[in-house]
């Protein structure tokens, strides 16, 4: 290609880049415009600014420019989220460069501070949430608390020993006097290993269950083709023939169930959908059972039900109570099922209620996406939380994938992470995160791949199982493997053996 050729597709580039950037500019300033009154914390106000620019930025397909700019091994814009206009200003420089173009707009760009205000900005943001990162990973550790975990500070100790930093309790099992030694148990093993550690309640929230199951057979499964109907009455005129009967309290969702409306029972392993509507509730047909000869169906165990939009309150009673009962000891205060910024709203004034407004305002919450509606308000959700607490995010990978589907899960986590960091907030990977390992004590290597990909998270959360101890000496083991090689979506180009050994063959 000759000298002329050249310099006029780097002429078309330069424009290109130019009207994209003029354009992420004033669509991201309309936008924040638009947020900025809401917006009480000001030093949040930096980084909702760079969240409109990405959401301007993202909003367009920029693959063909992507190609463009990595013919001339200039940036692919693939790590703009945390940096968003001045990795456009960048670019723009450098090919102003290669043109011989003046182009004083953007002579004052600071490529080092740039990237020390991303890292500085979210390394900030984590720990006022999450407490400090540890020495060895930027990636926290949060574990599940076991029942037994109120009495036996050895056990927490260990843990502790072993890497974790954030104690989750779930307020969904056990009770107020049960959590409080949990509390009890964890600051005394802090002080026996000199090991920090924030305490996190997460608030169970509207969480829709089998209430109760009627069968003639104690060990009832569920397998493909087989029915069963779903009801919220207590007292039932007939069974319509059907084997076994799931008692859900949640009557406003079951009176708008329609034929085909998918139903998922425990985080979908079993999944159905409504053949027949009957006054009292309605059958479902099993279309999918993790298991061939069928799957036990338990009490207490979660349901699903994609379909629907109906809204139901976030706050419960029962979640008042235990706000009243916890709230002194919580370090953060998670919640579930919020699907748009009125949940937000709601969430907000039942703390000031109940806190008084400046505490209310020195809280660090964590919201849980799993569901279709919190996704598509996701930015919403950020800046109407965000705006007024430290504000995190736990990508609840289990009722999520329920909700959007498998396939559709696997986009999602990573857009999330990515309008999060774009946010400057941090982000917990949570869900059967070595799952196998910590219930049977052998991980698969699909889990070490996927607790892998968690490095790119604030924080990593482990659940409860018998194998907890080797859980988490694993995923610290991991994380830190993981986190020499790669920041966020950075890769880190450390030395790698396999080109060493290859080197060294060569020599000889």
């Amino acid at each position: 290609m000759s000298k002329e050729k050249r310099l006029r597709k780097l002429e078309k580039l330069y424009e290109e880049l130019l009207s994209l950037r003029d354009a992420v500019y004033e669509e991201g300033n309309q936008l924040y415009h638009k947020w900025e009154k809401s917006i009480e914390r000001e030093e949040f106000k930096e980084s909702a600014k760079n969240l409109a620019y990405y959401v301007a930025l993202r909003r367009r397909d920029i693959r063909d420019l992507q190609e463009k700019l990595s013919q001339w091994g200039l940036s692919s814009l693939g790590r703009t989220e945390a940096k968003v206009l001045p990795q456009l200003n960048m670019l723009l420089l450098v090919v102003s460069k290669l043109l011989d173009r003046p182009i004083e707009k953007y002579e004052d760009y600071d490529a080092e501070e740039t990237e020390k205000l991303r890292y500085d900005l979210l390394q900030k943001n984590s720990k006022r949430v999450l407490g400090p990162k540890s020495e060895e990973r930027y990636t926290r550790i949060m574990v599940t608390m076991p029942s037994e975990a109120s009495e036996d500070v050895e056990f927490v100790e260990r843990l502790l020993e072993e890497g974790m930093q954030i104690a989750r309790i779930n307020c969904g099992h056990d009770d107020a006097k049960t959590w409080k030694k949990m509390v009890k148990t964890i600051r005394k093993a802090e002080e026996k290993t000199d090991k920090k550690c924030r305490i996190y309640f997460d608030i169970a929230g509207p969480k829709i269950r089998v209430d109760s199951l009627y069968t003639t057979d104690p060990k009832a499964r569920l397998k493909v083709g087989d029915t069963f109907f779903i009801t919220a009455e207590e007292a039932l005129q007939s069974f319509y023939d059907q084997a076994l009967v799931l008692g859900c309290k949640n009557k406003d969702i079951l009176e708008n169930l329609v034929e085909k409306d998918t139903v998922a029972l425990d985080d979908g392993i079993i999944e159905g959908h409504v053949v027949e509507v009957k006054p009292e509730g309605a059958i479902i047909k099993v279309d999918k059972a993790s298991k061939a000869k069928g799957v036990r169906v338990k009490a207490q165990k979660g349901i699903n039900f994609p379909n629907t939009t109906v809204k139901i309150p976030l706050i419960t009673q029962k979640d008042k109570q235990d706000l009243k009962d916890i709230h002194e000891y919580a370090d953060i205060l998670g919640f579930s099922f919020v699907k748009d910024v009125d949940d937000i709203a709601t969430l907000q004034e039942e703390l000031r209620n109940l806190l008084g407004e400046e505490e209310a305002r020195n809280v660090p919450l964590i919201v849980k996406i799993e569901t279709v509606q919190s996704i598509n308000h996701l930015v919403d959700i950020i800046i109407a939380s965000a705006g007024r607490n430290d504000f995190g995010i736990m990508i609840a990978r289990g009722d999520l994938a329920v909700e959007a589907g498998f396939l559709r899960l696997s986009e999602l986590q990573e857009e999330i992470l990515w309008m999060c960091e774009a946010a400057h907030i941090p982000v917990i990977w949570a869900t059967q995160v070595l799952e196998t390992l910590v219930k049977e004590g052998i991980p698969t290597r699909a889990e070490i791949t996927d607790a892998a990909m968690g490095a790119r998270a604030e924080c990593v959360m482990l659940n409860k199982g018998n194998y907890l101890e080797d859980g988490v000496k694993l995923l610290n083991d991991v994380l830190v493997q993981a986190q020499a090689h790669q920041y966020k979506k950075t890769a880190k180009l450390r030395a790698l053996s396999i080109a060493e050994k290859a080197w060294l063959r060569k020599k000889k």
